[in-house]
């Protein structure tokens, strides 16, 4: 479903602070599976994710999402991939402070232009399937680490995509919503849904529910486990 061919990704590239990330990574993740790339910090896992979402490009190499090759895609296309096929889970959750749980859910559909109304049910709809309908008027600021966590879940689902990205969705969590996360990240595999995660943490990384384990050392794939 998604392929990486020898992707490498420079960032300043040709100054004297020039890094790279990822270097000649090949890659093929398959659908309706959870996909775990781990790695110690600065390993290239993150960036590999970011080049996954399309929410950066390669410095050389090529990436086919769906069978389309995305790689010299100008942004106000790769910006539609990602609103119709990806949902992002960030480490810090990225919600907007200042607005309520509800309005946070909504705000990656509103280019779609969707009636207010029919997006507001279906925002509703998934803050109860994740127990926090409760919450919708509440501001984020207000809410707890579990609690945001299912928002930001909830935001990641609202238009439907087929790939859920998270990057260290757990940094920041206790061990009890670690493993409620994972509960819910399998269970959207078990609905047809492809998850893909970038962690180092052992909790995620040793999950039974894994289906490969993509590991990252100094920039390369060092090596690749299948589960299932």
């Amino acid at each position: 479903m998604i392929e990486l061919r020898n992707v490498t990704k420079v960032f300043n590239k040709g100054r004297s602070n020039e890094f790279t990330a990822i270097e000649d990574v090949s890659l093929s993740i398959g659908a309706r599976r959870l996909t775990v790339l781990k790695g110690p910090s600065g390993s290239g896992k993150t960036t590999a994710l970011s080049i996954i979402g399309a929410m950066a490009k390669p410095t050389s190499g090529r990436v086919e999402v769906f069978g389309r090759e995305i790689t010299s895609l100008p942004e106000r296309f790769l910006s539609r991939i990602r609103r119709e096929h990806f949902g992002f889970i960030f480490q810090n959750f990225n919600l907007i402070k200042g607005i309520s749980a509800l309005e946070n859910v909504m705000i990656p559909a509103y280019p779609c232009g969707e009636n207010h109304g029919v997006l507001r049910n279906r925002a509703m709809g998934l803050l109860e399937l994740f127990n926090v309908s409760g919450k919708a008027d509440s501001m984020v600021n207000w809410l707890s680490g579990g609690e945001m966590q299912r928002v930001a879940i909830a935001r990641a689902l609202i238009n439907n995509p087929q790939v859920i990205v998270a990057d260290e969705p757990t940094a920041h969590l206790d061990t009890k919503l670690s493993r409620e996360f994972m509960g819910i990240m399998a269970q959207l595999v078990r609905d047809g849904r492809t998850v893909m995660i970038a962690s180092h943490d052992p909790l995620i990384c040793d999950s039974e529910d894994i289906g490969m384990v993509v590991s990252f050392r100094d920039g390369r794939i060092e090596g690749v486990q299948e589960n299932r």
